[in-house]
């Protein structure tokens, strides 16, 4: 397979995003702006009513920052076309035509994943400017971008892993819950990790979820080189966890399903 043909595979996954324009639209704008509009009215009333000196790590301004940068990440790290999409081919019995194809239908995916995130990449590097032009540039922002790109590769290796088990279901329905849902409380969406319970704190940093989410974030508001040796190493390791889990739960998924012709 050629750097041509994986070319035109983020082609068409971004042309798949680009030309459905009103969920384009409602994914960057309502989707994504609602939300941060509602945390910026809680916020404001939270810190306005005088309980700012109880709350750890942030001012109400890197509040602000932290949501719009969370709401952004969760967008683009988000998995439910891949997982979607995973679940047509197999439950349209349309695997026998993507399997005799020249590249593995993992690559084909990723790809195609890569080619729909550029869009949604576009408010990472709109938050980074801001910032920069507010005069913060420096390791925070570099970081926030690298992290973000890493993100990329770790969020579709999360989601075609989750992606498989609708070999095993009838409906996504439940696979798409279940994403969302992680990605919004453990992920970091709902609270930063510092304002979780003390027992709850080891399950809200080493989850996977929250590099894709709330990880970037947090180095964009507090740059450490300690900050970036815990994330770097969660990748890692949660990285070859993922990668051995997909292969073994690919071959599993491969021999369980069967279809009716390519």
């Amino acid at each position: 397979m050629n750097i041509t043909a994986y070319y035109k595979l983020i082609q068409t996954g971004l042309l798949s995003a680009y030309r459905d324009r009103s969920m384009l639209i409602t994914d960057l704008l309502i989707a994504t702006g609602v939300p941060f509009f509602i945390q910026f009215a809680i916020w404001s009333f939270v810190y306005h009513g005088g309980t700012a000196e109880t709350l750890p790590q942030y001012t109400l301004k890197e509040t602000y920052l932290y949501y719009v940068s969370v709401l952004a990440l969760n967008r683009l790290n988000n998995t439910y076309d891949l997982i979607f999409r995973v679940s047509t081919n197999v439950h349209e019995g349309q695997l026998e035509g993507i399997f005799i194809k020249p590249i593995s239908y993992f690559k084909y995916n990723l790809f195609i994943f890569l080619g729909e995130s550029i869009l949604y990449y576009v408010p990472i590097l709109i938050i980074a400017a801001f910032v920069m032009i507010s005069g913060s540039i420096g390791p925070g922002v570099i970081g926030f971008i690298i992290l973000s790109l890493i993100n990329l590769l770790f969020c579709f290796l999360l989601g075609f892993l989750m992606s498989l088990s609708t070999f095993w279901l009838t409906r996504p329905d439940m696979t798409l819950s279940f994403q969302a849902i992680l990605a919004n409380v453990i992920g970091g969406t709902l609270l930063p990790l510092s304002y979780w319970p003390e027992f709850l704190q080891p399950l809200m940093r080493y989850n996977p979820f929250r590099l894709l989410i709330s990880g970037p974030a947090e180095f964009l508001l507090r740059p450490s080189s300690e900050l970036l040796i815990e994330l770097l190493s969660l990748y890692a390791a949660w990285f070859l966890i993922m990668l051995a889990a997909c292969k073994i739960a690919f071959k599993f998924a491969s021999n369980r399903y069967s279809g009716v012709g390519g």
